[in-house]
């Protein structure tokens, strides 16, 4: 096996955005083939009812993230980091793209991806 984990750390909302919440909002496009095995996203202040969507080309590739407490970032785990959940692959070249579900204007959202790149693991 020839897999790297990766770690892409990604803000997501500015405070005094003009972006719509719940938009789409910061995008990367993928460099290679990533499986997608935890992220943890946190705000800069609580936010209740705070979710974080990864959407791959538009689509919702990991959804509903909690993260409403700055003190206690919220998690999705695959089941190769403890967790339930399937790895989930994002094809290179596909629109990498976040959207945070009920949060105040001026929260500022942190995530990490922790991600393999090379052969597949899912």
């Amino acid at each position: 096996m020839n897999n790297r984990l990766v770690c892409i750390p990604v803000p997501i909302v500015f405070p005094g955005a003009s972006a719509a919440l719940g938009d789409n909002y910061a995008y990367f496009y993928a460099p290679c083939d990533l499986t997608i095995v935890y992220v943890t996203a946190a705000p800069s202040a609580d936010d209740a009812d705070l979710t974080l969507d990864i959407n791959d080309d538009g689509s919702g590739a990991i959804t509903a993230i909690s993260c409403a407490d700055a003190d206690t970032p919220g998690t999705w785990k695959s089941i190769h980091m403890g967790g339930s959940n399937s790895p989930v692959t994002i094809a290179a070249g596909s629109k990498v793209s976040f959207d945070a579900n009920d949060a105040a204007n001026a929260t500022q959202i942190i995530a990490y991806i922790f991600a393999l790149t090379g052969e597949e693991w899912s």
